[in-house]
């Protein structure tokens, strides 16, 4: 199991890196350009508070990122128990790995949004504030699923 938690972090990474090197081409183009949305664009439920589904579903967005070279509007919409990866450390009894929380960050960094269900946060008795910086409350994942799809973002379920 460890061996196979270390190549999933290896193969994280290195998918990882590979990106950041493709963002770092693709943002060389003029200053004061506008960004126009993009026309890849995926939204992916996450909606269990296993490490391991968490570690899949943030490795197969980096690698949405790579393909695209970041030219990919990509939102996880987490809800149910996938909710507690949008929770702080301290409000938080899965405390996940360091790893995992610093995945979600460097996503966050290239324009992966985190949405996260406040129809959930209030079942389970979370405050807007007992979110991570990364968060972003919606109304409900189930709603914002339906209405990104509408949008034209691919549903990506694991």
């Amino acid at each position: 199991m460890a061996q196979a938690k270390n190549h999933s972090r290896r193969h994280f990474m290195e998918g990882l890196a590979a990106g950041v090197g493709a963002l770092a081409v693709a943002g060389q183009g003029k200053a004061g350009d506008m960004l126009e949305p993009s026309k890849n664009k995926a939204v992916y439920q996450l909606n269990k508070s296993d490490a391991a589904y968490i570690l899949d579903i943030l490795h197969s967005a980096a690698t949405v990122l790579q393909h695209f070279n970041n030219d990919a509007d990509i939102v996880i919409d987490c809800f149910g128990p996938g909710i507690w990866l949008l929770v702080k450390t301290e409000k938080n009894h899965h405390h996940y790995e360091k790893f995992i929380m610093e995945q979600v960050q460097s996503l966050s960094m290239y324009g992966v949004v985190f949405n996260a269900c406040e129809q959930t946060m209030k079942t389970v008795k979370i405050d807007k504030a007992s979110l991570i910086p990364e968060a972003k409350p919606v109304f409900s994942g189930a709603v914002d699923l339906i209405i990104l799809q509408q949008k034209g973002y691919a549903y990506i379920s694991w």
